[in-house]
């Protein structure tokens, strides 16, 4: 077996030119359309992230905001209660003075009917004892 130089040579010559060849058309290309869909994942990543966090923002403000709904809706039922429990209270001491009057009505009548009844069982004690010192005497 014999080494043939000018098969070599050509060899050599077709395999750089195979080599060039396929560097320039085919992987240069490659890698290039390699390169830019690892930017656009890597973008395409970084845009999901931002639009990750600004939902986060979003769901943290609606958060806030509905936080502070319930706290002015909290200050509401309790000022409306607050009111209720005013008006309840006013009429509640209406209430009272009423029969707070009604009471010393019922005691002057009382006291009124008690002084009476005292002074008619004086009058009917005193009698009494007149007929009791009468009918001794006599």
């Amino acid at each position: 077996m014999t080494i043939q130089i000018s098969l070599v040579i050509w060899t050599i010559i077709g395999f750089i030119t195979l080599s060039f060849i396929l560097n320039r058309f085919l992987f240069k290309p490659l890698l290039r359309v390699m390169d830019e869909r690892t930017d656009k994942i890597k973008t395409a990543e970084a845009n999901r992230q931002a639009e990750l966090e600004r939902r986060e923002k979003i769901q943290k403000a609606l958060e806030i905001s509905n936080a502070a709904r319930e706290q002015e809706a909290l200050k509401a039922m309790e000022l409306e209660l607050s009111n209720e429990r005013k008006k309840t209270e006013t009429i509640l001491a209406d209430k009272k003075a009423e029969y707070d009057a009604e009471l010393e009505k019922i005691r002057q009548k009382y006291d009124a009917d008690t002084k009476a009844a005292e002074e008619k069982l004086s009058d009917s004690i005193d009698k009494l004892a007149q007929k009791y010192v009468k009918t001794q005497i006599l």
